[in-house]
């Protein structure tokens, strides 16, 4: 039987991605630490707006966030976010 506790925290991470530019951003971190600048140029989102998904990525456990001086940089979490963006995408692919 599953842990409820568990499920909730699956409901979250998935809730998490469910918007188009927050997987968006999760794929852009593939490829490793990014600012929100960069981020910015590839995922058509006002500023406004990214910060609010760089904001809920960061709540749901999917992404960090660390300073380098004046510089924040954003990256995946430790442990299988990009294996699950990477299946993710692969099933949206295959479907």
């Amino acid at each position: 039987m599953i842990d409820p506790a568990d499920l909730h925290r699956a409901v979250e991470v998935l809730r998490g991605m469910a918007y188009e530019h927050r997987l968006h951003i999760l794929v852009v971190l593939r490829d490793g630490e990014a600012t929100p600048a960069t981020i910015g140029e590839v995922v058509p989102a006002h500023p406004t707006a990214l910060a609010h998904h760089l904001r809920h990525l960061t709540a749901a456990g999917l992404i960090s966030r660390r300073r380098a001086g004046r510089r924040v940089l954003y990256a995946l979490a430790e442990g299988a976010v990009g294996t699950l963006i990477r299946d993710v995408m692969a099933y949206a692919i295959r479907s």
